[in-house]
């Protein structure tokens, strides 16, 4: 399991009074994370990627295996962190890439998601998944 991985992110992205981030550390725990997460591993990351410990870079280090792992059954909690991001100003670069590369693996799969995902009442990310689904060529 990957609860470790995910508390040594948490913990070392922390910013503490003096101002450093331990990026190492952060990048060391994320590599392992991503050589040992699995399927089963999904809700605890997407746990993760919705904690209030989270700041934008480690969403966007989070999207990385949620996209891998789950695809597009994924695409709802990913958003809400891609926004959160976009809320606090950042520009979600990696982040935008990992749902890019998501579409342009499963194109079919993903706008059928998208689609439905539109299509229902209360979804509140209708602008991102308008802006994917222009990734979902066939």
């Amino acid at each position: 399991m990957i609860e470790k991985e995910i508390e040594a992110i948490l913990a070392w992205q922390d910013v503490g009074d003096d101002g450093d981030i331990d990026v190492d550390g952060v990048m060391k725990a994320f590599e392992r994370l991503t050589s040992i997460a699995t399927e089963a591993d999904l809700p605890a990351l997407v746990a993760a990627i919705q904690s209030p410990r989270n700041n934008f870079w480690t969403r966007e280090l989070f999207a990385d295996p949620i996209c891998q792992l789950g695809g597009v059954d994924y695409l709802e909690p990913l958003f809400e962190a891609a926004q959160l991001n976009l809320d606090e100003g950042h520009d979600n670069d990696s982040f935008d890439m990992s749902l890019t590369e998501l579409a342009y693996a499963e194109p079919e799969k993903c706008r059928t998601k998208l689609e439905d995902l539109l299509a229902r009442d209360g979804f509140k990310h209708h602008e991102i998944a308008r802006w994917l689904l222009e990734y979902c060529e066939t």
